[in-house]
């Protein structure tokens, strides 16, 4: 293993969400792709600037990715819901490669609001703005089925909608026939042109963005917060155990981070112990791991993909107590293992470490029924406590942030609802479309 990554990670993620959501992700590629070629011919940004903001755009909805049913109308969208902002808000500060840009996600619906105590400067005010307009034209398209925007900026706000931008916008459909590439479908092949052009991003920007990505969707509750934190945590600790070089050490981190995408098919209505068994049963017998698949296909990395293939067949071996294939790389045990212990770790959150050896029983008759040479396992043995009770310690931090984010969610939204009550009783708005 070199410790290579997958460049296109933008694709990679979009088509996770592709799973999840088609309607949602397909709102965020076209808000991106008009973005993208409104900035085309400006110099009022620079060139890293532009491309924040098609990332921006291409994931301002964030936040509503945690809702597993939304509207294929994007109603939450067109009715300024604004939940949705706050959690996005949330996740780009906590995990992302653009924590600097998180106030553009809160304030994309509310441009100009004054309410919320988080502030913004007016430079990232009219980012706000311009994903807001591109927001607006793409819902505008979807429900009335035209390309014809007239009547839309006859009566647009010029508190809201800088004329500028939408000066922008008019010169660059003009020019580049935006709509009715959107409608042809040929913009897709455009967007993910430019993603591969223009995005090289670093080892710690992949792992950021991945986090994020994983977070979306998994910081629905405890159990599947604790169960990523878990998964990262030990494959961290294990690799380090097992005294892999650097580069299988970052391998085996990328890998455990991708390996999280197949929970985007499961259920996430956890709220008990029992709850989890369940999810963790759905896992192994539903075809989430085969989604997972399909997603990292997309991947330019072939050695961590074939990496991650060889650990979901030993996981199925495990699951289902057949032979094993020989020789298998440690990389792809050290995955599979890491995969399984944090399962068992989350599924017994009050469970003390004092008995945790049945933990190392179980997996010694994992070994013994898939006739696998146990000789990583036998080494772990050596520092198994100390791998469980480093990862429990870690893992506290993620249930810390966890549970921070909880209550500025809670918050925040609390400000939002008496906003919102206040606005409807006695400054109604007018309807937009």
């Amino acid at each position: 293993m070199n410790g290579a990554q997958p460049n296109n990670i933008v694709d990679v993620i979009c088509h996770s969400y592709q799973h999840l959501n088609p309607h949602l992700i397909g709102h965020g590629r076209r808000v991106a792709y008009l973005l993208m070629n409104m900035l085309r011919d400006t110099n009022y940004y620079t060139q890293q600037e532009k491309e924040d903001i098609f990332i921006l755009g291409l994931f301002h909805d964030i936040g509503a990715y945690k809702k597993e049913d939304v509207d294929p109308t994007l109603a939450f969208d067109m009715n300024d819901s604004m939940e949705h902002s706050v959690s996005g808000y949330l996740l780009f500060r906590t995990f992302s490669p653009l924590p600097e840009y998180s106030d553009v996600i809160l304030y994309h619906h509310q441009c100009n609001a004054q309410y919320y105590p988080v502030p913004i400067n007016n430079y990232h005010r009219d980012m706000a703005k311009l994903i807001h307009l591109v927001d607006c034209i793409d819902i505008s398209c979807i429900l009335n089925k035209t390309k014809d925007l007239g009547s839309f900026f006859e009566n647009y706000d010029e508190n809201i909608y800088s004329p500028f931008m939408v000066d922008w916008f008019l010169e660059a459909n003009a020019k580049y026939h935006l709509l009715d590439k959107i409608g042809s479908g040929e913009y897709l092949e455009e967007l993910r042109e430019y993603s591969y052009r223009h995005f090289s991003p670093s080892r710690a920007q992949i792992h950021n963005y991945l986090m994020t990505f994983i977070f979306s969707v998994n910081f629905r509750n405890e159990y599947t917060a604790l169960h990523t934190s878990h998964a990262l945590y030990l494959s961290e600790n294990i690799a380090d155990a097992l005294h892999l070089s650097p580069a299988d050490c970052r391998t085996v981190q990328l890998a455990m981070l991708l390996h999280n995408i197949s929970k985007i098919a499961a259920p996430s209505h956890l709220t008990a112990t029992d709850d989890y068994n369940l999810y963790l049963k759905e896992l192994y017998h539903s075809p989430t791991l085969d989604i997972a698949q399909e997603i990292l296909s997309h991947s330019d990395d072939s050695q961590t993909f074939h990496m991650i293939e060889e650990a979901f067949a030993l996981l199925k071996c495990w699951f289902s107590n057949t032979a094993a294939d020989a020789a298998l790389a440690p990389v792809t045990e050290a995955v599979a293992l890491s995969y399984v212990m944090s399962d068992s770790l989350t599924y017994d959150l009050e469970v003390s470490l004092k008995n945790y050896p049945q933990l190392l029983t179980y997996l010694k008759g994992k070994y013994y029924n898939c006739k696998m040479d146990d000789s990583m396992l036998l080494t772990l043995e050596q520092e198994f406590d100390q791998i469980i009770a480093k990862t429990q310690a870690s893992s506290k931090e993620i249930l810390h942030t966890y549970n921070q984010m909880t209550d500025e969610h809670s918050y925040l939204n609390t400000i939002i609802l008496h906003y919102n009550h206040y606005n409807n009783k006695y400054h109604p708005s007018p309807t937009l479309y």
